[in-house]
């Protein structure tokens, strides 16, 4: 428990840094698209930005630009821009203020658009001309060399050619583990010869949720479902079998030590779910008893899942994951023909891997 608040503590700073409606900052335009609907500022995660923030971008003339962040970095973030007043001011080295808004519904639709946007003169991109102030001695500037500039310019060419995780908020994942064995036993003695599976198959299907606001506390949580079948054949020396067949749904949340929408990177995080759904075991005696007949019993199964895995994504929504728990389920089983009733206790721990897509 001390670990659990220690660790709370050390995340909370994480969530209480990021920037207020109405907070302002100043900013330098590192680099922008041929449209100027794509723009890289020298501001990010370490300012307090967030994917998902809505801004003016503002100089002393007016508002430039209204823009929605779709990338962002320690040093730098990538903004969609939605609403362009002034094209001539997005231009290379300019500086203006960042004003942080209230989100606001955005179209692609031009024929809902209320006002004419504006578009580039064919000014030179030289913002002294226009006259405004150059970034000289910026704090992201190193003897001439503007440092990550490579890496964030690839972010910028991706940001108009890839949708963002960040909308992509529902996710399907499938896990699947089989094993089908056979085995054979065969008595010298009595020449008797027992066949049987000697498999195992575990199969899920489910579907997470993430929030879209990566600004709020709860950005780092995922609402997780999934239904689970498995069975479980197993076949001793002498010939004596048993069938385990155990169908599951289950529901939990996931917590992530990064944000969930970050692509091409591997994301930590942690999980516990809880389970219920119905158990059919069966047994089928051997050489001990080959004029027996089989038996089987019918009931209820309820479970507990804590774990810890690593997620990975393409900017396209594919991705895979892998997770390692500790399981515990308990088996309660109706009264037999003696009226015999029955617990089974099933516990320890598991390696599971899947693959998803996220829409």
């Amino acid at each position: 428990m001390k670990h659990s608040l220690l660790f709370f503590f050390m995340i909370l700073p994480l969530f209480a840094h990021a920037l207020e409606v109405d907070e302002k900052l100043t900013v330098r335009i590192i680099k922008t698209s041929e449209s100027r609907k794509t723009i890289m500022v020298n501001r990010g995660i370490e300012d307090g930005l967030v994917e998902g923030d809505h801004a003016r971008f503002i100089v002393t003339a007016g508002i430039v630009a209204r823009a929605v962040c779709v990338r962002v970095s320690p040093t730098r973030s990538v903004w969609s821009v939605y609403r362009l007043v002034n094209a001539d001011f997005i231009v290379n080295d300019s500086v203006m203020s960042l004003k942080i808004t209230p989100p606001v519904k955005i179209t692609k639709d031009s024929s809902q658009a209320l006002v004419r946007e504006d578009v580039p003169s064919g000014t030179p991109s030289n913002p002294a001309e226009l006259g405004i102030p150059l970034a000289d001695g910026a704090q992201d500037i190193h003897n001439g060399q503007d440092e990550g500039a490579d890496s964030d310019l690839m972010s910028l060419n991706e940001a108009e050619a890839a949708p963002q995780l960040v909308e992509k908020n529902i996710e399907v994942f499938g896990i699947l583990n089989i094993s089908g064995l056979t085995s054979e036993s065969k008595s010298e003695g009595t020449e008797d010869s027992f066949t049987n599976s000697q498999a195992y198959h575990h199969i899920g299907l489910g579907a997470e949720y993430y929030p879209r606001n990566e600004r709020e506390w709860y950005s780092r949580f995922s609402l997780i479902a999934s239904v689970n079948f498995m069975r479980q054949n197993n076949q001793a020396y002498n010939g004596a079998s048993s069938t385990n067949d155990v169908n599951e749904v289950s529901a939990g949340v996931n917590w992530h030590w990064n944000k969930p929408s970050l692509a091409f990177t591997f994301i930590p995080f942690i999980h516990a779910s809880v389970s219920m759904g119905a158990v059919k075991s069966s047994f089928q005696p051997g050489s001990e008893n080959t004029a027996g007949e089989e038996v089987s019993n019918t009931g209820s199964t309820n479970g507990v899942s804590v774990g810890f895995g690593y997620k990975f994504y393409t900017n396209r929504g594919f991705g895979a994951r892998a997770m390692a728990d500790y399981y515990f389920r308990n088996e309660t089983y109706e009264k037999d023909d003696l009226n015999n009733s029955y617990t089974k206790a099933v516990a320890g721990p598991r390696l599971m891997i899947g693959l998803s897509y996220r829409f």
